[in-house]
């Protein structure tokens, strides 16, 4: 008898009967004659688990009589329709790092959707709004600065710029660190120091005076902030997701292009009205109710460590963080992100100045931009529900290589009608890389206990390709005086990228072309 058919029959006679869970769990109790609830099953044991930790052996029929007396604890089954698996998470379920190995002995399920799931995304989707909106927005506080004659009278722009720059070079790194805290400590610990350093950051910026004092709150200590909000934020969907993680996560990242059209309309209309100063305080006020809202809302599930995405048990080889980082089919999937992020974002920095040299006005240069922002919305909800359905890596190579098209094409777009076209499919195609990315890596993570950490590495490789790629394409317009070889060296990038994502699923489904 196969895996899957021992499921069905081993739960299908106590579903037919539409018992409560806890009385179907003190039902299989008696009738097995188990020890009790704390001990699942062995560690060791060969057999697959089912929620009350009987063996793979069904019931030949239902019990002729029900004991409907209600037990003195409560079982908290997490199950979803059309899974058969269960895990028990009762009061007396261990936390923290103990807890998420307690049952690593059994072949646990995912939830995949309920509400405690999704309050996890809604989370995702606040954290997000701020984050990844802030560090999006950050093209306005340059034009602020720069329009502001103190302190920055001596400042040169791209002294400016190297405060954004390592804003995204500490987010893009600092997976190394907070990858890891999330996989021994969870989600909360992260999330809530994360939202201490944005607090931090505004108020600092607020009282800043010098050069070194910006690049210090609004460089390091932001970015410092994002990396602690964003990798256990993306990690924790990613646990309590199979079927539809690319749809959650992509939900989730979606807040990230709210905040990048709100961000900039809010910083602008506050910038005519109050000083530079009160204007980060009133950020920081705005921010952390919203962050402590939506660290509360994010949690790591218990128990996930030792088993992968689907919730098989792993092997014991796999369970190591050196076995989790140096598998070849992982290094190949990050160095093709890698790739990929150094073409498809090239585009994304140089919209505006590519409209003002085609006399595009400033006005409208800078609402292509909240175009992108748009059409990225649509592109992170609608990849994400592709992907759940044709596969993450068929999903992500496809939008990957019509997104380099598009960008080639944009050679022969020099009018606004065709900008606004290009604005809105570059959105939508550029919108899911970021969130199918993750997706991807949490797909073929044979332990998720070292979720955090593979996502975190993985985010590390792809800063080469995410920093780098802008300034090659600058230096290729300031060479040749034209924006065809950007955009052709863009696209080509991007195609490459895209075709390497594709040779890396053909590593994990060798000969195969269905979904993954």
């Amino acid at each position: 008898m196969t895996a899957p058919a021992m499921r069905r029959n081993s739960l299908q006679w106590h579903e037919s009967t539409y018992l409560s869970p806890s009385i179907a769990y003190e039902l299989l109790k008696s009738q097995r004659r188990l020890k009790s609830v704390e001990a699942p099953c062995e560690p060791s044991s060969p057999k697959l688990c089912t929620f009350d930790g009987a063996s793979d052996q069904p019931p030949d029929e239902p019990p002729a009589r029900i004991n409907t007396t209600v037990p003195t604890y409560t079982v908290k089954p997490n199950f979803a329709p059309g899974q058969y698996i269960w895990t028990p998470e009762g009061p007396d379920t261990p936390h923290g790092a103990k807890g998420r190995e307690s049952i690593a002995g059994c072949r646990i399920g995912v939830p995949d959707g309920g509400g405690r799931a999704w309050l996890v995304v809604t989370g995702g989707f606040i954290n997000f709004f701020i984050a990844f909106g802030l560090m999006n927005s950050f093209g306005t506080f340059q034009a602020m600065y720069e329009s502001n004659p103190t302190p920055w009278e001596n400042a040169r722009p791209t002294d400016i710029s190297w405060i954004g720059s390592a804003q995204h070079f500490i987010f893009f790194v600092g997976g190394l660190v907070t990858g890891p805290i999330f996989d021994k400590w969870g989600a909360r610990p992260p999330l809530f120091l994360g939202t201490l350093f944005c607090l931090v950051s505004f108020l600092g910026t607020s009282w800043s005076t010098r050069y070194w004092q910006f690049l210090l709150n609004q460089g390091v200590f932001l970015g410092i902030a994002d990396a602690l909000i964003f990798y256990p934020t993306t990690s924790a969907i990613s646990e309590w997701f199979n079927e539809k993680r690319a749809l959650a996560l992509g939900t989730a990242v979606s807040g990230s292009s709210i905040g990048g059209m709100v961000w900039p309309l809010l910083l602008s209309n506050l910038y005519g009205v109050v000083q530079p100063k009160h204007l980060h305080q009133i950020v920081a006020v705005i921010t952390t109710p919203l962050l402590l809202l939506g660290c509360c809302f994010v949690r790591e599930r218990k128990g996930v460590a030792a088993h992968d995405a689907a919730g098989n048990q792993a092997e014991q080889s796999q369970r190591s963080m050196r076995s989790a980082i140096l598998d070849l089919r992982f290094i190949l999937l990050s160095c093709s992100l890698l790739v990929l992020y150094a073409g498809i974002f090239i585009p994304f920095s140089f919209i505006p100045k590519y409209a003002l040299d085609n006399g595009i006005s400033m006005d409208f240069a800078n609402y292509l931009l909240t175009i992108t922002y748009g059409g990225s919305f649509i592109g992170r909800i609608g990849s994400g529900w592709l992907a759940d359905r044709f596969g993450r890596f068929n999903v992500l190579s496809l939008i990957a290589s019509l997104g380099s098209i598009v960008t080639f094409f944009l050679i022969w777009m020099t009018t606004v009608p065709a900008m606004i076209v290009f604005a809105v499919l570059y959105g939508i195609l550029s919108g899911g890389l970021v969130p199918l990315g993750s997706a991807c890596v949490a797909q073929t993570t044979a332990d998720m206990g070292h979720i955090g950490w593979r996502i975190g590495v993985m985010m590390a490789i792809c800063a080469v390709g995410a920093i780098g790629g802008p300034p090659l394409g600058f230096a290729l317009k300031a060479a040749t005086s034209s924006w065809i070889p950007v955009h052709a060296f863009a696209a080509l990038v991007a195609l490459l990228g895209a075709l390497s994502i594709f040779a890396a699923k053909l590593l994990w489904q060798p000969g195969r072309l269905g979904k993954f």
